[in-house]
């Protein structure tokens, strides 16, 4: 195991309070409102901040305290879904990205930024895909599991538009039936979405307070996917074609592999624009793009997908030797 993970009182202490935090964190987002999204979008950062800091075995420890609190303070239900939809995919990717340290020695030395996001997308596919199929078997069909968020939506989507928001030709049935069947592949893609981001942020708070045991990689060179990845993709492809309980896991898959897939062609185009004085400029506008239109994630996947065949990356130095080639510490 990493240095920081010797049990002494004061490492002992700091994972049972970073628990606590993460608990408060959780009760907040309960509670929904305002305060409990923003909140949702800082649910991992805790756990990760012990579990990168101070070494997995006290991240492990943040993330049963803060499970066991959640389950004995407001009840048992809350506290499982924690564990499987917050601590475990954020504990997971932590240890990953901490090279999955064993017995002294780490069993993953390279590609350790797409490793541990893998991980991560791995618990949360897998958590939803479980609870539709267990939806499914205990209500007799996924439809009937769903009823409740179809009848909100419907209601929401009623009002607006009677309120003319919506043109006349919608149909809040249908509508609604669309948004129901998609609420777990967007809950499983979207928190994907947030455990990256929230490893990123941990890795780098611990990086900045001198905690950080590993070398931090180039994510750009380093975040690099097996092709199986973009197999599922395609395989959830398929599977949405198909009704049901099948179509509802292919969009879970199409949603996590692709968000997968989406980061990879974002390392790509990192690297491509390296060097060149308008990178700046091209970068700024695809974020701003990708975080208020979406759309370029589609393209952005394709990229991905044919990276894990193409390798793109591997070419640009070749390509052009002569170009200046930016450090780790700007990506």
């Amino acid at each position: 195991m990493p240095e920081k993970s010797v049990l002494t009182p004061q490492n002992v202490g700091i994972s049972v309070l970073g628990g606590i935090a993460a608990a408060a964190i959780g009760a907040v987002v309960v509670r929904g409102g305002l305060g409990g999204l923003v909140f949702a979008h800082l649910a991992p950062l805790p756990l990760l901040i012990v579990a990168l800091g101070f070494g997995v075995v006290h991240g492990a420890t943040a993330a049963l305290a803060a499970t066991l609190i959640l389950s004995l303070a407001l009840h048992p239900v809350i506290g499982m879904g924690y564990a499987l939809l917050v601590a475990g995919p954020a504990w997971l990717g932590a240890y990953v990205a901490s090279g999955a340290p064993r017995n002294g020695r780490d069993f993953i030395t390279g590609n350790v930024s797409s490793s541990a996001c893998l991980a991560a997308a791995g618990v949360l596919a897998g958590v939803v895909i479980l609870w539709l199929i267990v939806a499914t078997v205990s209500f007799g069909s996924l439809e009937e599991a769903l009823n409740p968020i179809r009848a909100r939506a419907f209601l929401i989507l009623d009002g607006m538009l009677r309120d003319k928001e919506l043109p006349e030709s919608a149909n809040p049935t249908e509508l609604s039936g669309v948004i129901a069947r998609s609420v777990p592949a967007f809950l499983a893609g979207y928190g994907l979405l947030i455990h990256i981001a929230n490893i990123w942020l941990g890795g780098s708070i611990a990086r900045a307070s001198g905690l950080l045991t590993r070398q931090w990689p180039d994510i750009a060179m380093d975040y690099r996917l097996p092709r199986s990845v973009a197999g599922l993709f395609l395989s959830g492809v398929v599977l949405t074609l198909f009704g049901g309980t099948s179509g509802a896991i292919g969009l879970v898959l199409v949603a996590t592999m692709g968000m997968l897939l989406m980061l990879q062609g974002l390392a790509v185009v990192h690297v491509w624009v390296r060097g060149s004085k308008s990178s700046a400029l091209v970068l700024s506008v695809l974020y701003f793009m990708l975080g208020f239109l979406g759309w370029p994630i589609v393209p952005l996947a394709v990229l991905g997908g044919a990276d894990t065949i193409f390798n793109y990356r591997d070419r640009k130095p070749a390509a052009a030797p002569d170009q200046p080639q930016k450090t780790a510490e700007s990506d």
